[in-house]
């Protein structure tokens, strides 16, 4: 009877330890996750997604045996090892990967490799709430404001509306817009990744043809992104910044970019003659 009780405490046990160690680190994914103008703010949404895969999983899993690996305990190990180099040197973006390696290291140890294949796509997607170094963030947003606000002017060009560029400021007849961090495309380049790599999952089709699809889905989240950023100069041009900076219509072109996006992936994976699964009646 102890020896069951025991083992029951035993992932516990395992579980509130690994909180402990990690609890520096889990609260700056937190910050990051609910700070102003997060690109993280999916994060918690990632734990509900993936807490929801392996729930659709339970019949399989039921059928897997589990054989307990000793495998587990050198990945665990082996994620301790960088977690404690990351925090000698401050650095939370490797201690939140060598995270994941721990929980990958205890579901081995308790479940066995056969239990662990199985959801490990799941998993895998938990890196996606994983906050990216501000350094990179910051580096990045950068050099894409300045792509998104040289290909808009072309376009814009294109449609034969005069304007020049400066940077990131775009000079119109009527108007002047400065394209900023939140036009820059990373935010949602970062979320609709996740998004992408999920719809790749869940859809049927071959290996290669999934492959092509996720690739495919960062110049459709960039499109997007175009659309939104050329759609706004316009109506800048036409009727003046202060309709630019209204927070509803912000938050439309940002809900915009989404659907643009979605159903750009959607076309893609028809094209690309992938299938959703047939549910079992």
């Amino acid at each position: 009877m102890q020896s069951k009780i025991m083992l029951a405490l035993k992932p516990v046990i395992i579980i509130l330890l690994i909180g402990f160690i990690y609890y520096p680190v889990l609260i700056w994914m937190w910050q990051r996750w609910f700070a102003a103008d997060s690109y993280y703010a999916h994060g918690p949404l990632i734990l509900l997604i993936s807490g929801v895969l392996i729930w659709l999983k339970r019949r399989e899993l039921a059928k897997t045996s589990i054989q307990p690996s000793r495998l587990g305990i050198w990945i665990i190990i082996a994620g301790l090892i960088l977690h404690i180099t990351s925090a000698l040197t401050r650095v939370y973006f490797t201690s939140a990967y060598s995270l994941f390696i721990v929980i990958l290291g205890t579901v081995v140890y308790f479940f066995g490799k056969k239990f662990t294949l199985t959801i490990i796509f799941p998993l895998c997607f938990l890196l996606f709430m994983i906050p990216a170094p501000m350094a990179v963030i910051e580096s990045t947003t950068l050099k894409m404001k300045l792509f998104t606000a040289q290909v808009s002017v072309l376009i814009i060009q294109l449609l034969g509306t005069p304007v020049i560029r400066e940077g990131s400021t775009v000079y119109m007849s009527n108007t002047s817009v400065v394209v900023d961090d939140p036009c820059s495309g990373l935010r949602s380049l970062i979320s609709l990744s996740a998004l992408g790599i999920l719809y790749v999952y869940i859809v049927k089709a071959s290996y290669f043809r999934k492959v092509i699809l996720f690739l495919l889905s960062i110049p459709i989240a960039l499109l997007a992104n175009m659309i939104r950023t050329v759609l706004t100069l316009l109506i800048a041009n036409s009727y003046g910044n202060k309709i630019i900076t209204d927070g509803l219509l912000h938050q439309g072109f940002g809900l915009m970019v989404f659907v643009i996006a979605f159903a750009g992936l959607f076309l893609a994976g028809r094209l690309l003659g992938c299938q959703f699964p047939q549910r079992d009646t």
